[in-house]
């Protein structure tokens, strides 16, 4: 139990032999070994049993490491499959990365609503290897392995991937090859990917373009140790209050690291300054020299006014990017706030005008502090390189070629984006009614959607539902506090409501991004680490499976009921 939840590496350099209380070791035997030792020095019984006679049933050699690893595995496992098989509704969520050793791991997770606990659930299963990253070889290994984990596919109701064409293909991409054996298999693609591609085609403006390449290479400029301490002092000496400490990476795909990225490097401009100052007068040509460049990049008006409008916009988004990476959050909610963000994005452009005044105030004021001033750059009569409009004044000029465009891609990458997850929706949306009246248009789309789920029904008379239904409605309507989400409406939802009850449960299944998928990935790098980078895959996966569902309890009689199923040498004994 302590190495499940403190993830503490079990073997050490020498992990066999008869293990003795009280000699003191000189080389490393590993945190198991070393605990039984301790343990032993208080316990009469296991200093007996460890250093009695026989060294083939003290069950501490690594085989009986693995054995019993691979039973816990065995056993968490089938614990979760019982879970989706009673549920009997459940998506696939997948992605895929190489580890230590260089070898491609796919993670495999569920999303499916617990019964017992009306709570919904992202279930890591395992990590399966693969060489082969074609759409088809990848929908195999996922169905091949998903009947191995004895889950019942005939309840897969939806696919979460990311926008990889081996993924997200609409002719051979493992949604269209699954979705030709399970038609019913939705795929949505992960909202969060797709947040953050809206994110990174709008900084292709090039002012923005340009001010994120110099935040990244002034964070890589110290990172080296010499330079990375002047800035250190210079943040030491800095008078006013700092939060933060050094500069951020500056990550294209993780909308959060670019959030801060940026809110990080305003908060330290003036010691970034001082800095590049201190260092563009050293000896050294070629690092002074591009200390040097990358002050004068940034003490420009261009520059500062992408840096502020950047911290605003991305402010903006970032709580819509964490709640994509929700669990509970289910495909209604998240719309509900994607719409909400755009909305907020829509006002912002309406009104112009009053938001990028208030934007070139702070940069006027920084660019005081800075000891420079915000002017307008020289316009020539053809320009090829930038933006050349004719104005007067310096606030004129950039509100047109960076605040306005950037903020029109931006909408319009939304907007466009998560066309297919509103597609996705229609028919759910009639069971969170806002009236007690249904259009033509809705009445039709609640039609095709009993048709589409209608082996999942109860019921397959399109009048009988659509009573259920009306009732149903008139129930949300009558409520003090408007459920906000599928699991929501699921716990009001009583027998009456048969066929409702199944529409929110497949709404609340269907998959909202594939976070938890890449949470895996986290716990692979902590156990499949450098030293350990020959680790067979079932330890792998037993040690995955017990540091992230260290919540799930393994009775210890499971797992010798679990080892006794498998023929060995040596019986396990009580």
């Amino acid at each position: 139990m302590w190495s499940k939840v403190q993830e503490l590496a079990i073997r050490g350099h020498r992990d066999f032999g008869k293990i003795n209380v009280d000699t003191i070791q000189t080389s490393n035997e590993g945190n198991f070994r070393e605990l039984l030792r301790y343990r032993a020095r208080g316990d009469l019984k296991l200093k007996t049993f460890l250093e009695g006679p026989g060294e083939r049933n003290k069950y501490v050699s690594p085989t009986s490491q693995n054995a019993i690893i691979d039973c816990c595995n065995t056993v968490i496992l089938n614990k979760i499959v019982a879970k989706i098989n009673k549920a009997k509704c459940f998506t696939v969520l997948a992605d895929e990365t190489a580890d230590v050793s260089g070898i491609e791991q796919v993670s495999l997770c569920a999303k499916y609503v617990d019964v017992d606990e009306l709570v919904v659930r992202e279930d890591f299963l395992q990590f399966v290897p693969t060489n082969d990253l074609t759409g088809k070889g990848l929908a195999t290994l996922i169905i091949e392995n998903l009947k191995a984990f004895g889950i019942e596919l005939k309840y897969l109701r939806g696919q979460g991937y990311d926008g990889a064409a081996a993924m997200s293909g609409q002719f051979n991409g493992v949604r269209s090859h699954i979705a030709q054996l399970y038609p019913m298999a939705t795929y949505v693609h992960c909202t969060a990917h797709t947040l953050n591609l809206a994110v990174s085609k709008s900084c292709t403006i090039q002012p923005i373009r340009n001010c994120l390449g110099t935040i990244g290479k002034t964070r890589d400029f110290f990172v080296y140790p010499k330079r990375k301490n002047i800035l250190s002092q210079a943040i030491e000496d800095f008078n006013g209050t700092i939060n933060t400490k050094t500069l951020k990476r500056n990550c294209a795909t993780r909308w959060i690291e670019r959030f801060h990225s940026v809110h990080d490097f305003i908060e330290l401009l003036e010691c970034v300054i001082d800095s590049l100052d201190t260092i563009s007068s050293w000896a050294d040509g070629d690092t002074s020299s591009q200390a040097n460049n990358l002050k004068n990049s940034i003490l420009q008006g261009e520059f500062i006014i992408s840096l502020l409008v950047l911290s605003k916009i991305f402010a903006i988004g970032l709580p819509l990017s964490k709640q994509f990476q929700s669990v509970a959050i289910d495909l209604r909610e998240a719309m509900v706030l994607a719409n909400a963000t755009l909305s907020e994005l829509k006002t912002i452009r309406s009104n112009v005008d009053e938001y990028f005044h208030d934007i070139y105030t702070k940069a006027s004021a920084l660019a005081q502090e800075l000891c420079f001033s915000i002017t307008l750059p020289r316009i020539a009569r053809k320009q090829k390189n930038r933006d050349n409009y004719s104005v007067n004044k310096p606030e004129e000029y950039f509100k047109i070629t960076i605040f306005i465009p950037y903020l029109d891609l931006f909408i319009n990458e939304i907007e466009s984006r998560f066309i297919e997850h509103q597609k996705i929706l229609k028919g759910f949306q009639n069971l969170f009614p806002k009236t007690s009246e249904m259009s033509t248009l809705e009445k039709d789309e609640f039609i095709s959607l009993i048709e589409f789920y209608n082996d999942d029904l109860v019921d397959n008379n399109k009048d009988i539902l659509i009573s259920e239904l009306k009732l149903w409605q008139r129930k949300i309507l009558a409520l003090d506090k408007q459920p906000k989400n599928a699991m929501d409406a699921l716990i009001i939802c009583n027998d009456m409501y048969p066929n409702i009850y199944k529409l929110l449960q497949i709404l609340a299944t269907l998959p909202v991004s594939t976070a938890s998928s890449e949470r895996s990935f986290s716990s692979l790098k902590r156990i499949k680490t450098y030293l350990r980078n020959t680790m067979s895959e079932k330890r792998l996966n037993g040690l995955a499976m017990l540091s992230i569902h260290r919540l799930i309890s393994v009775d210890a009689k499971e797992v010798l009921d679990e080892l006794s199923t498998s023929k060995r040498r040596v019986d396990f004994i009580l």
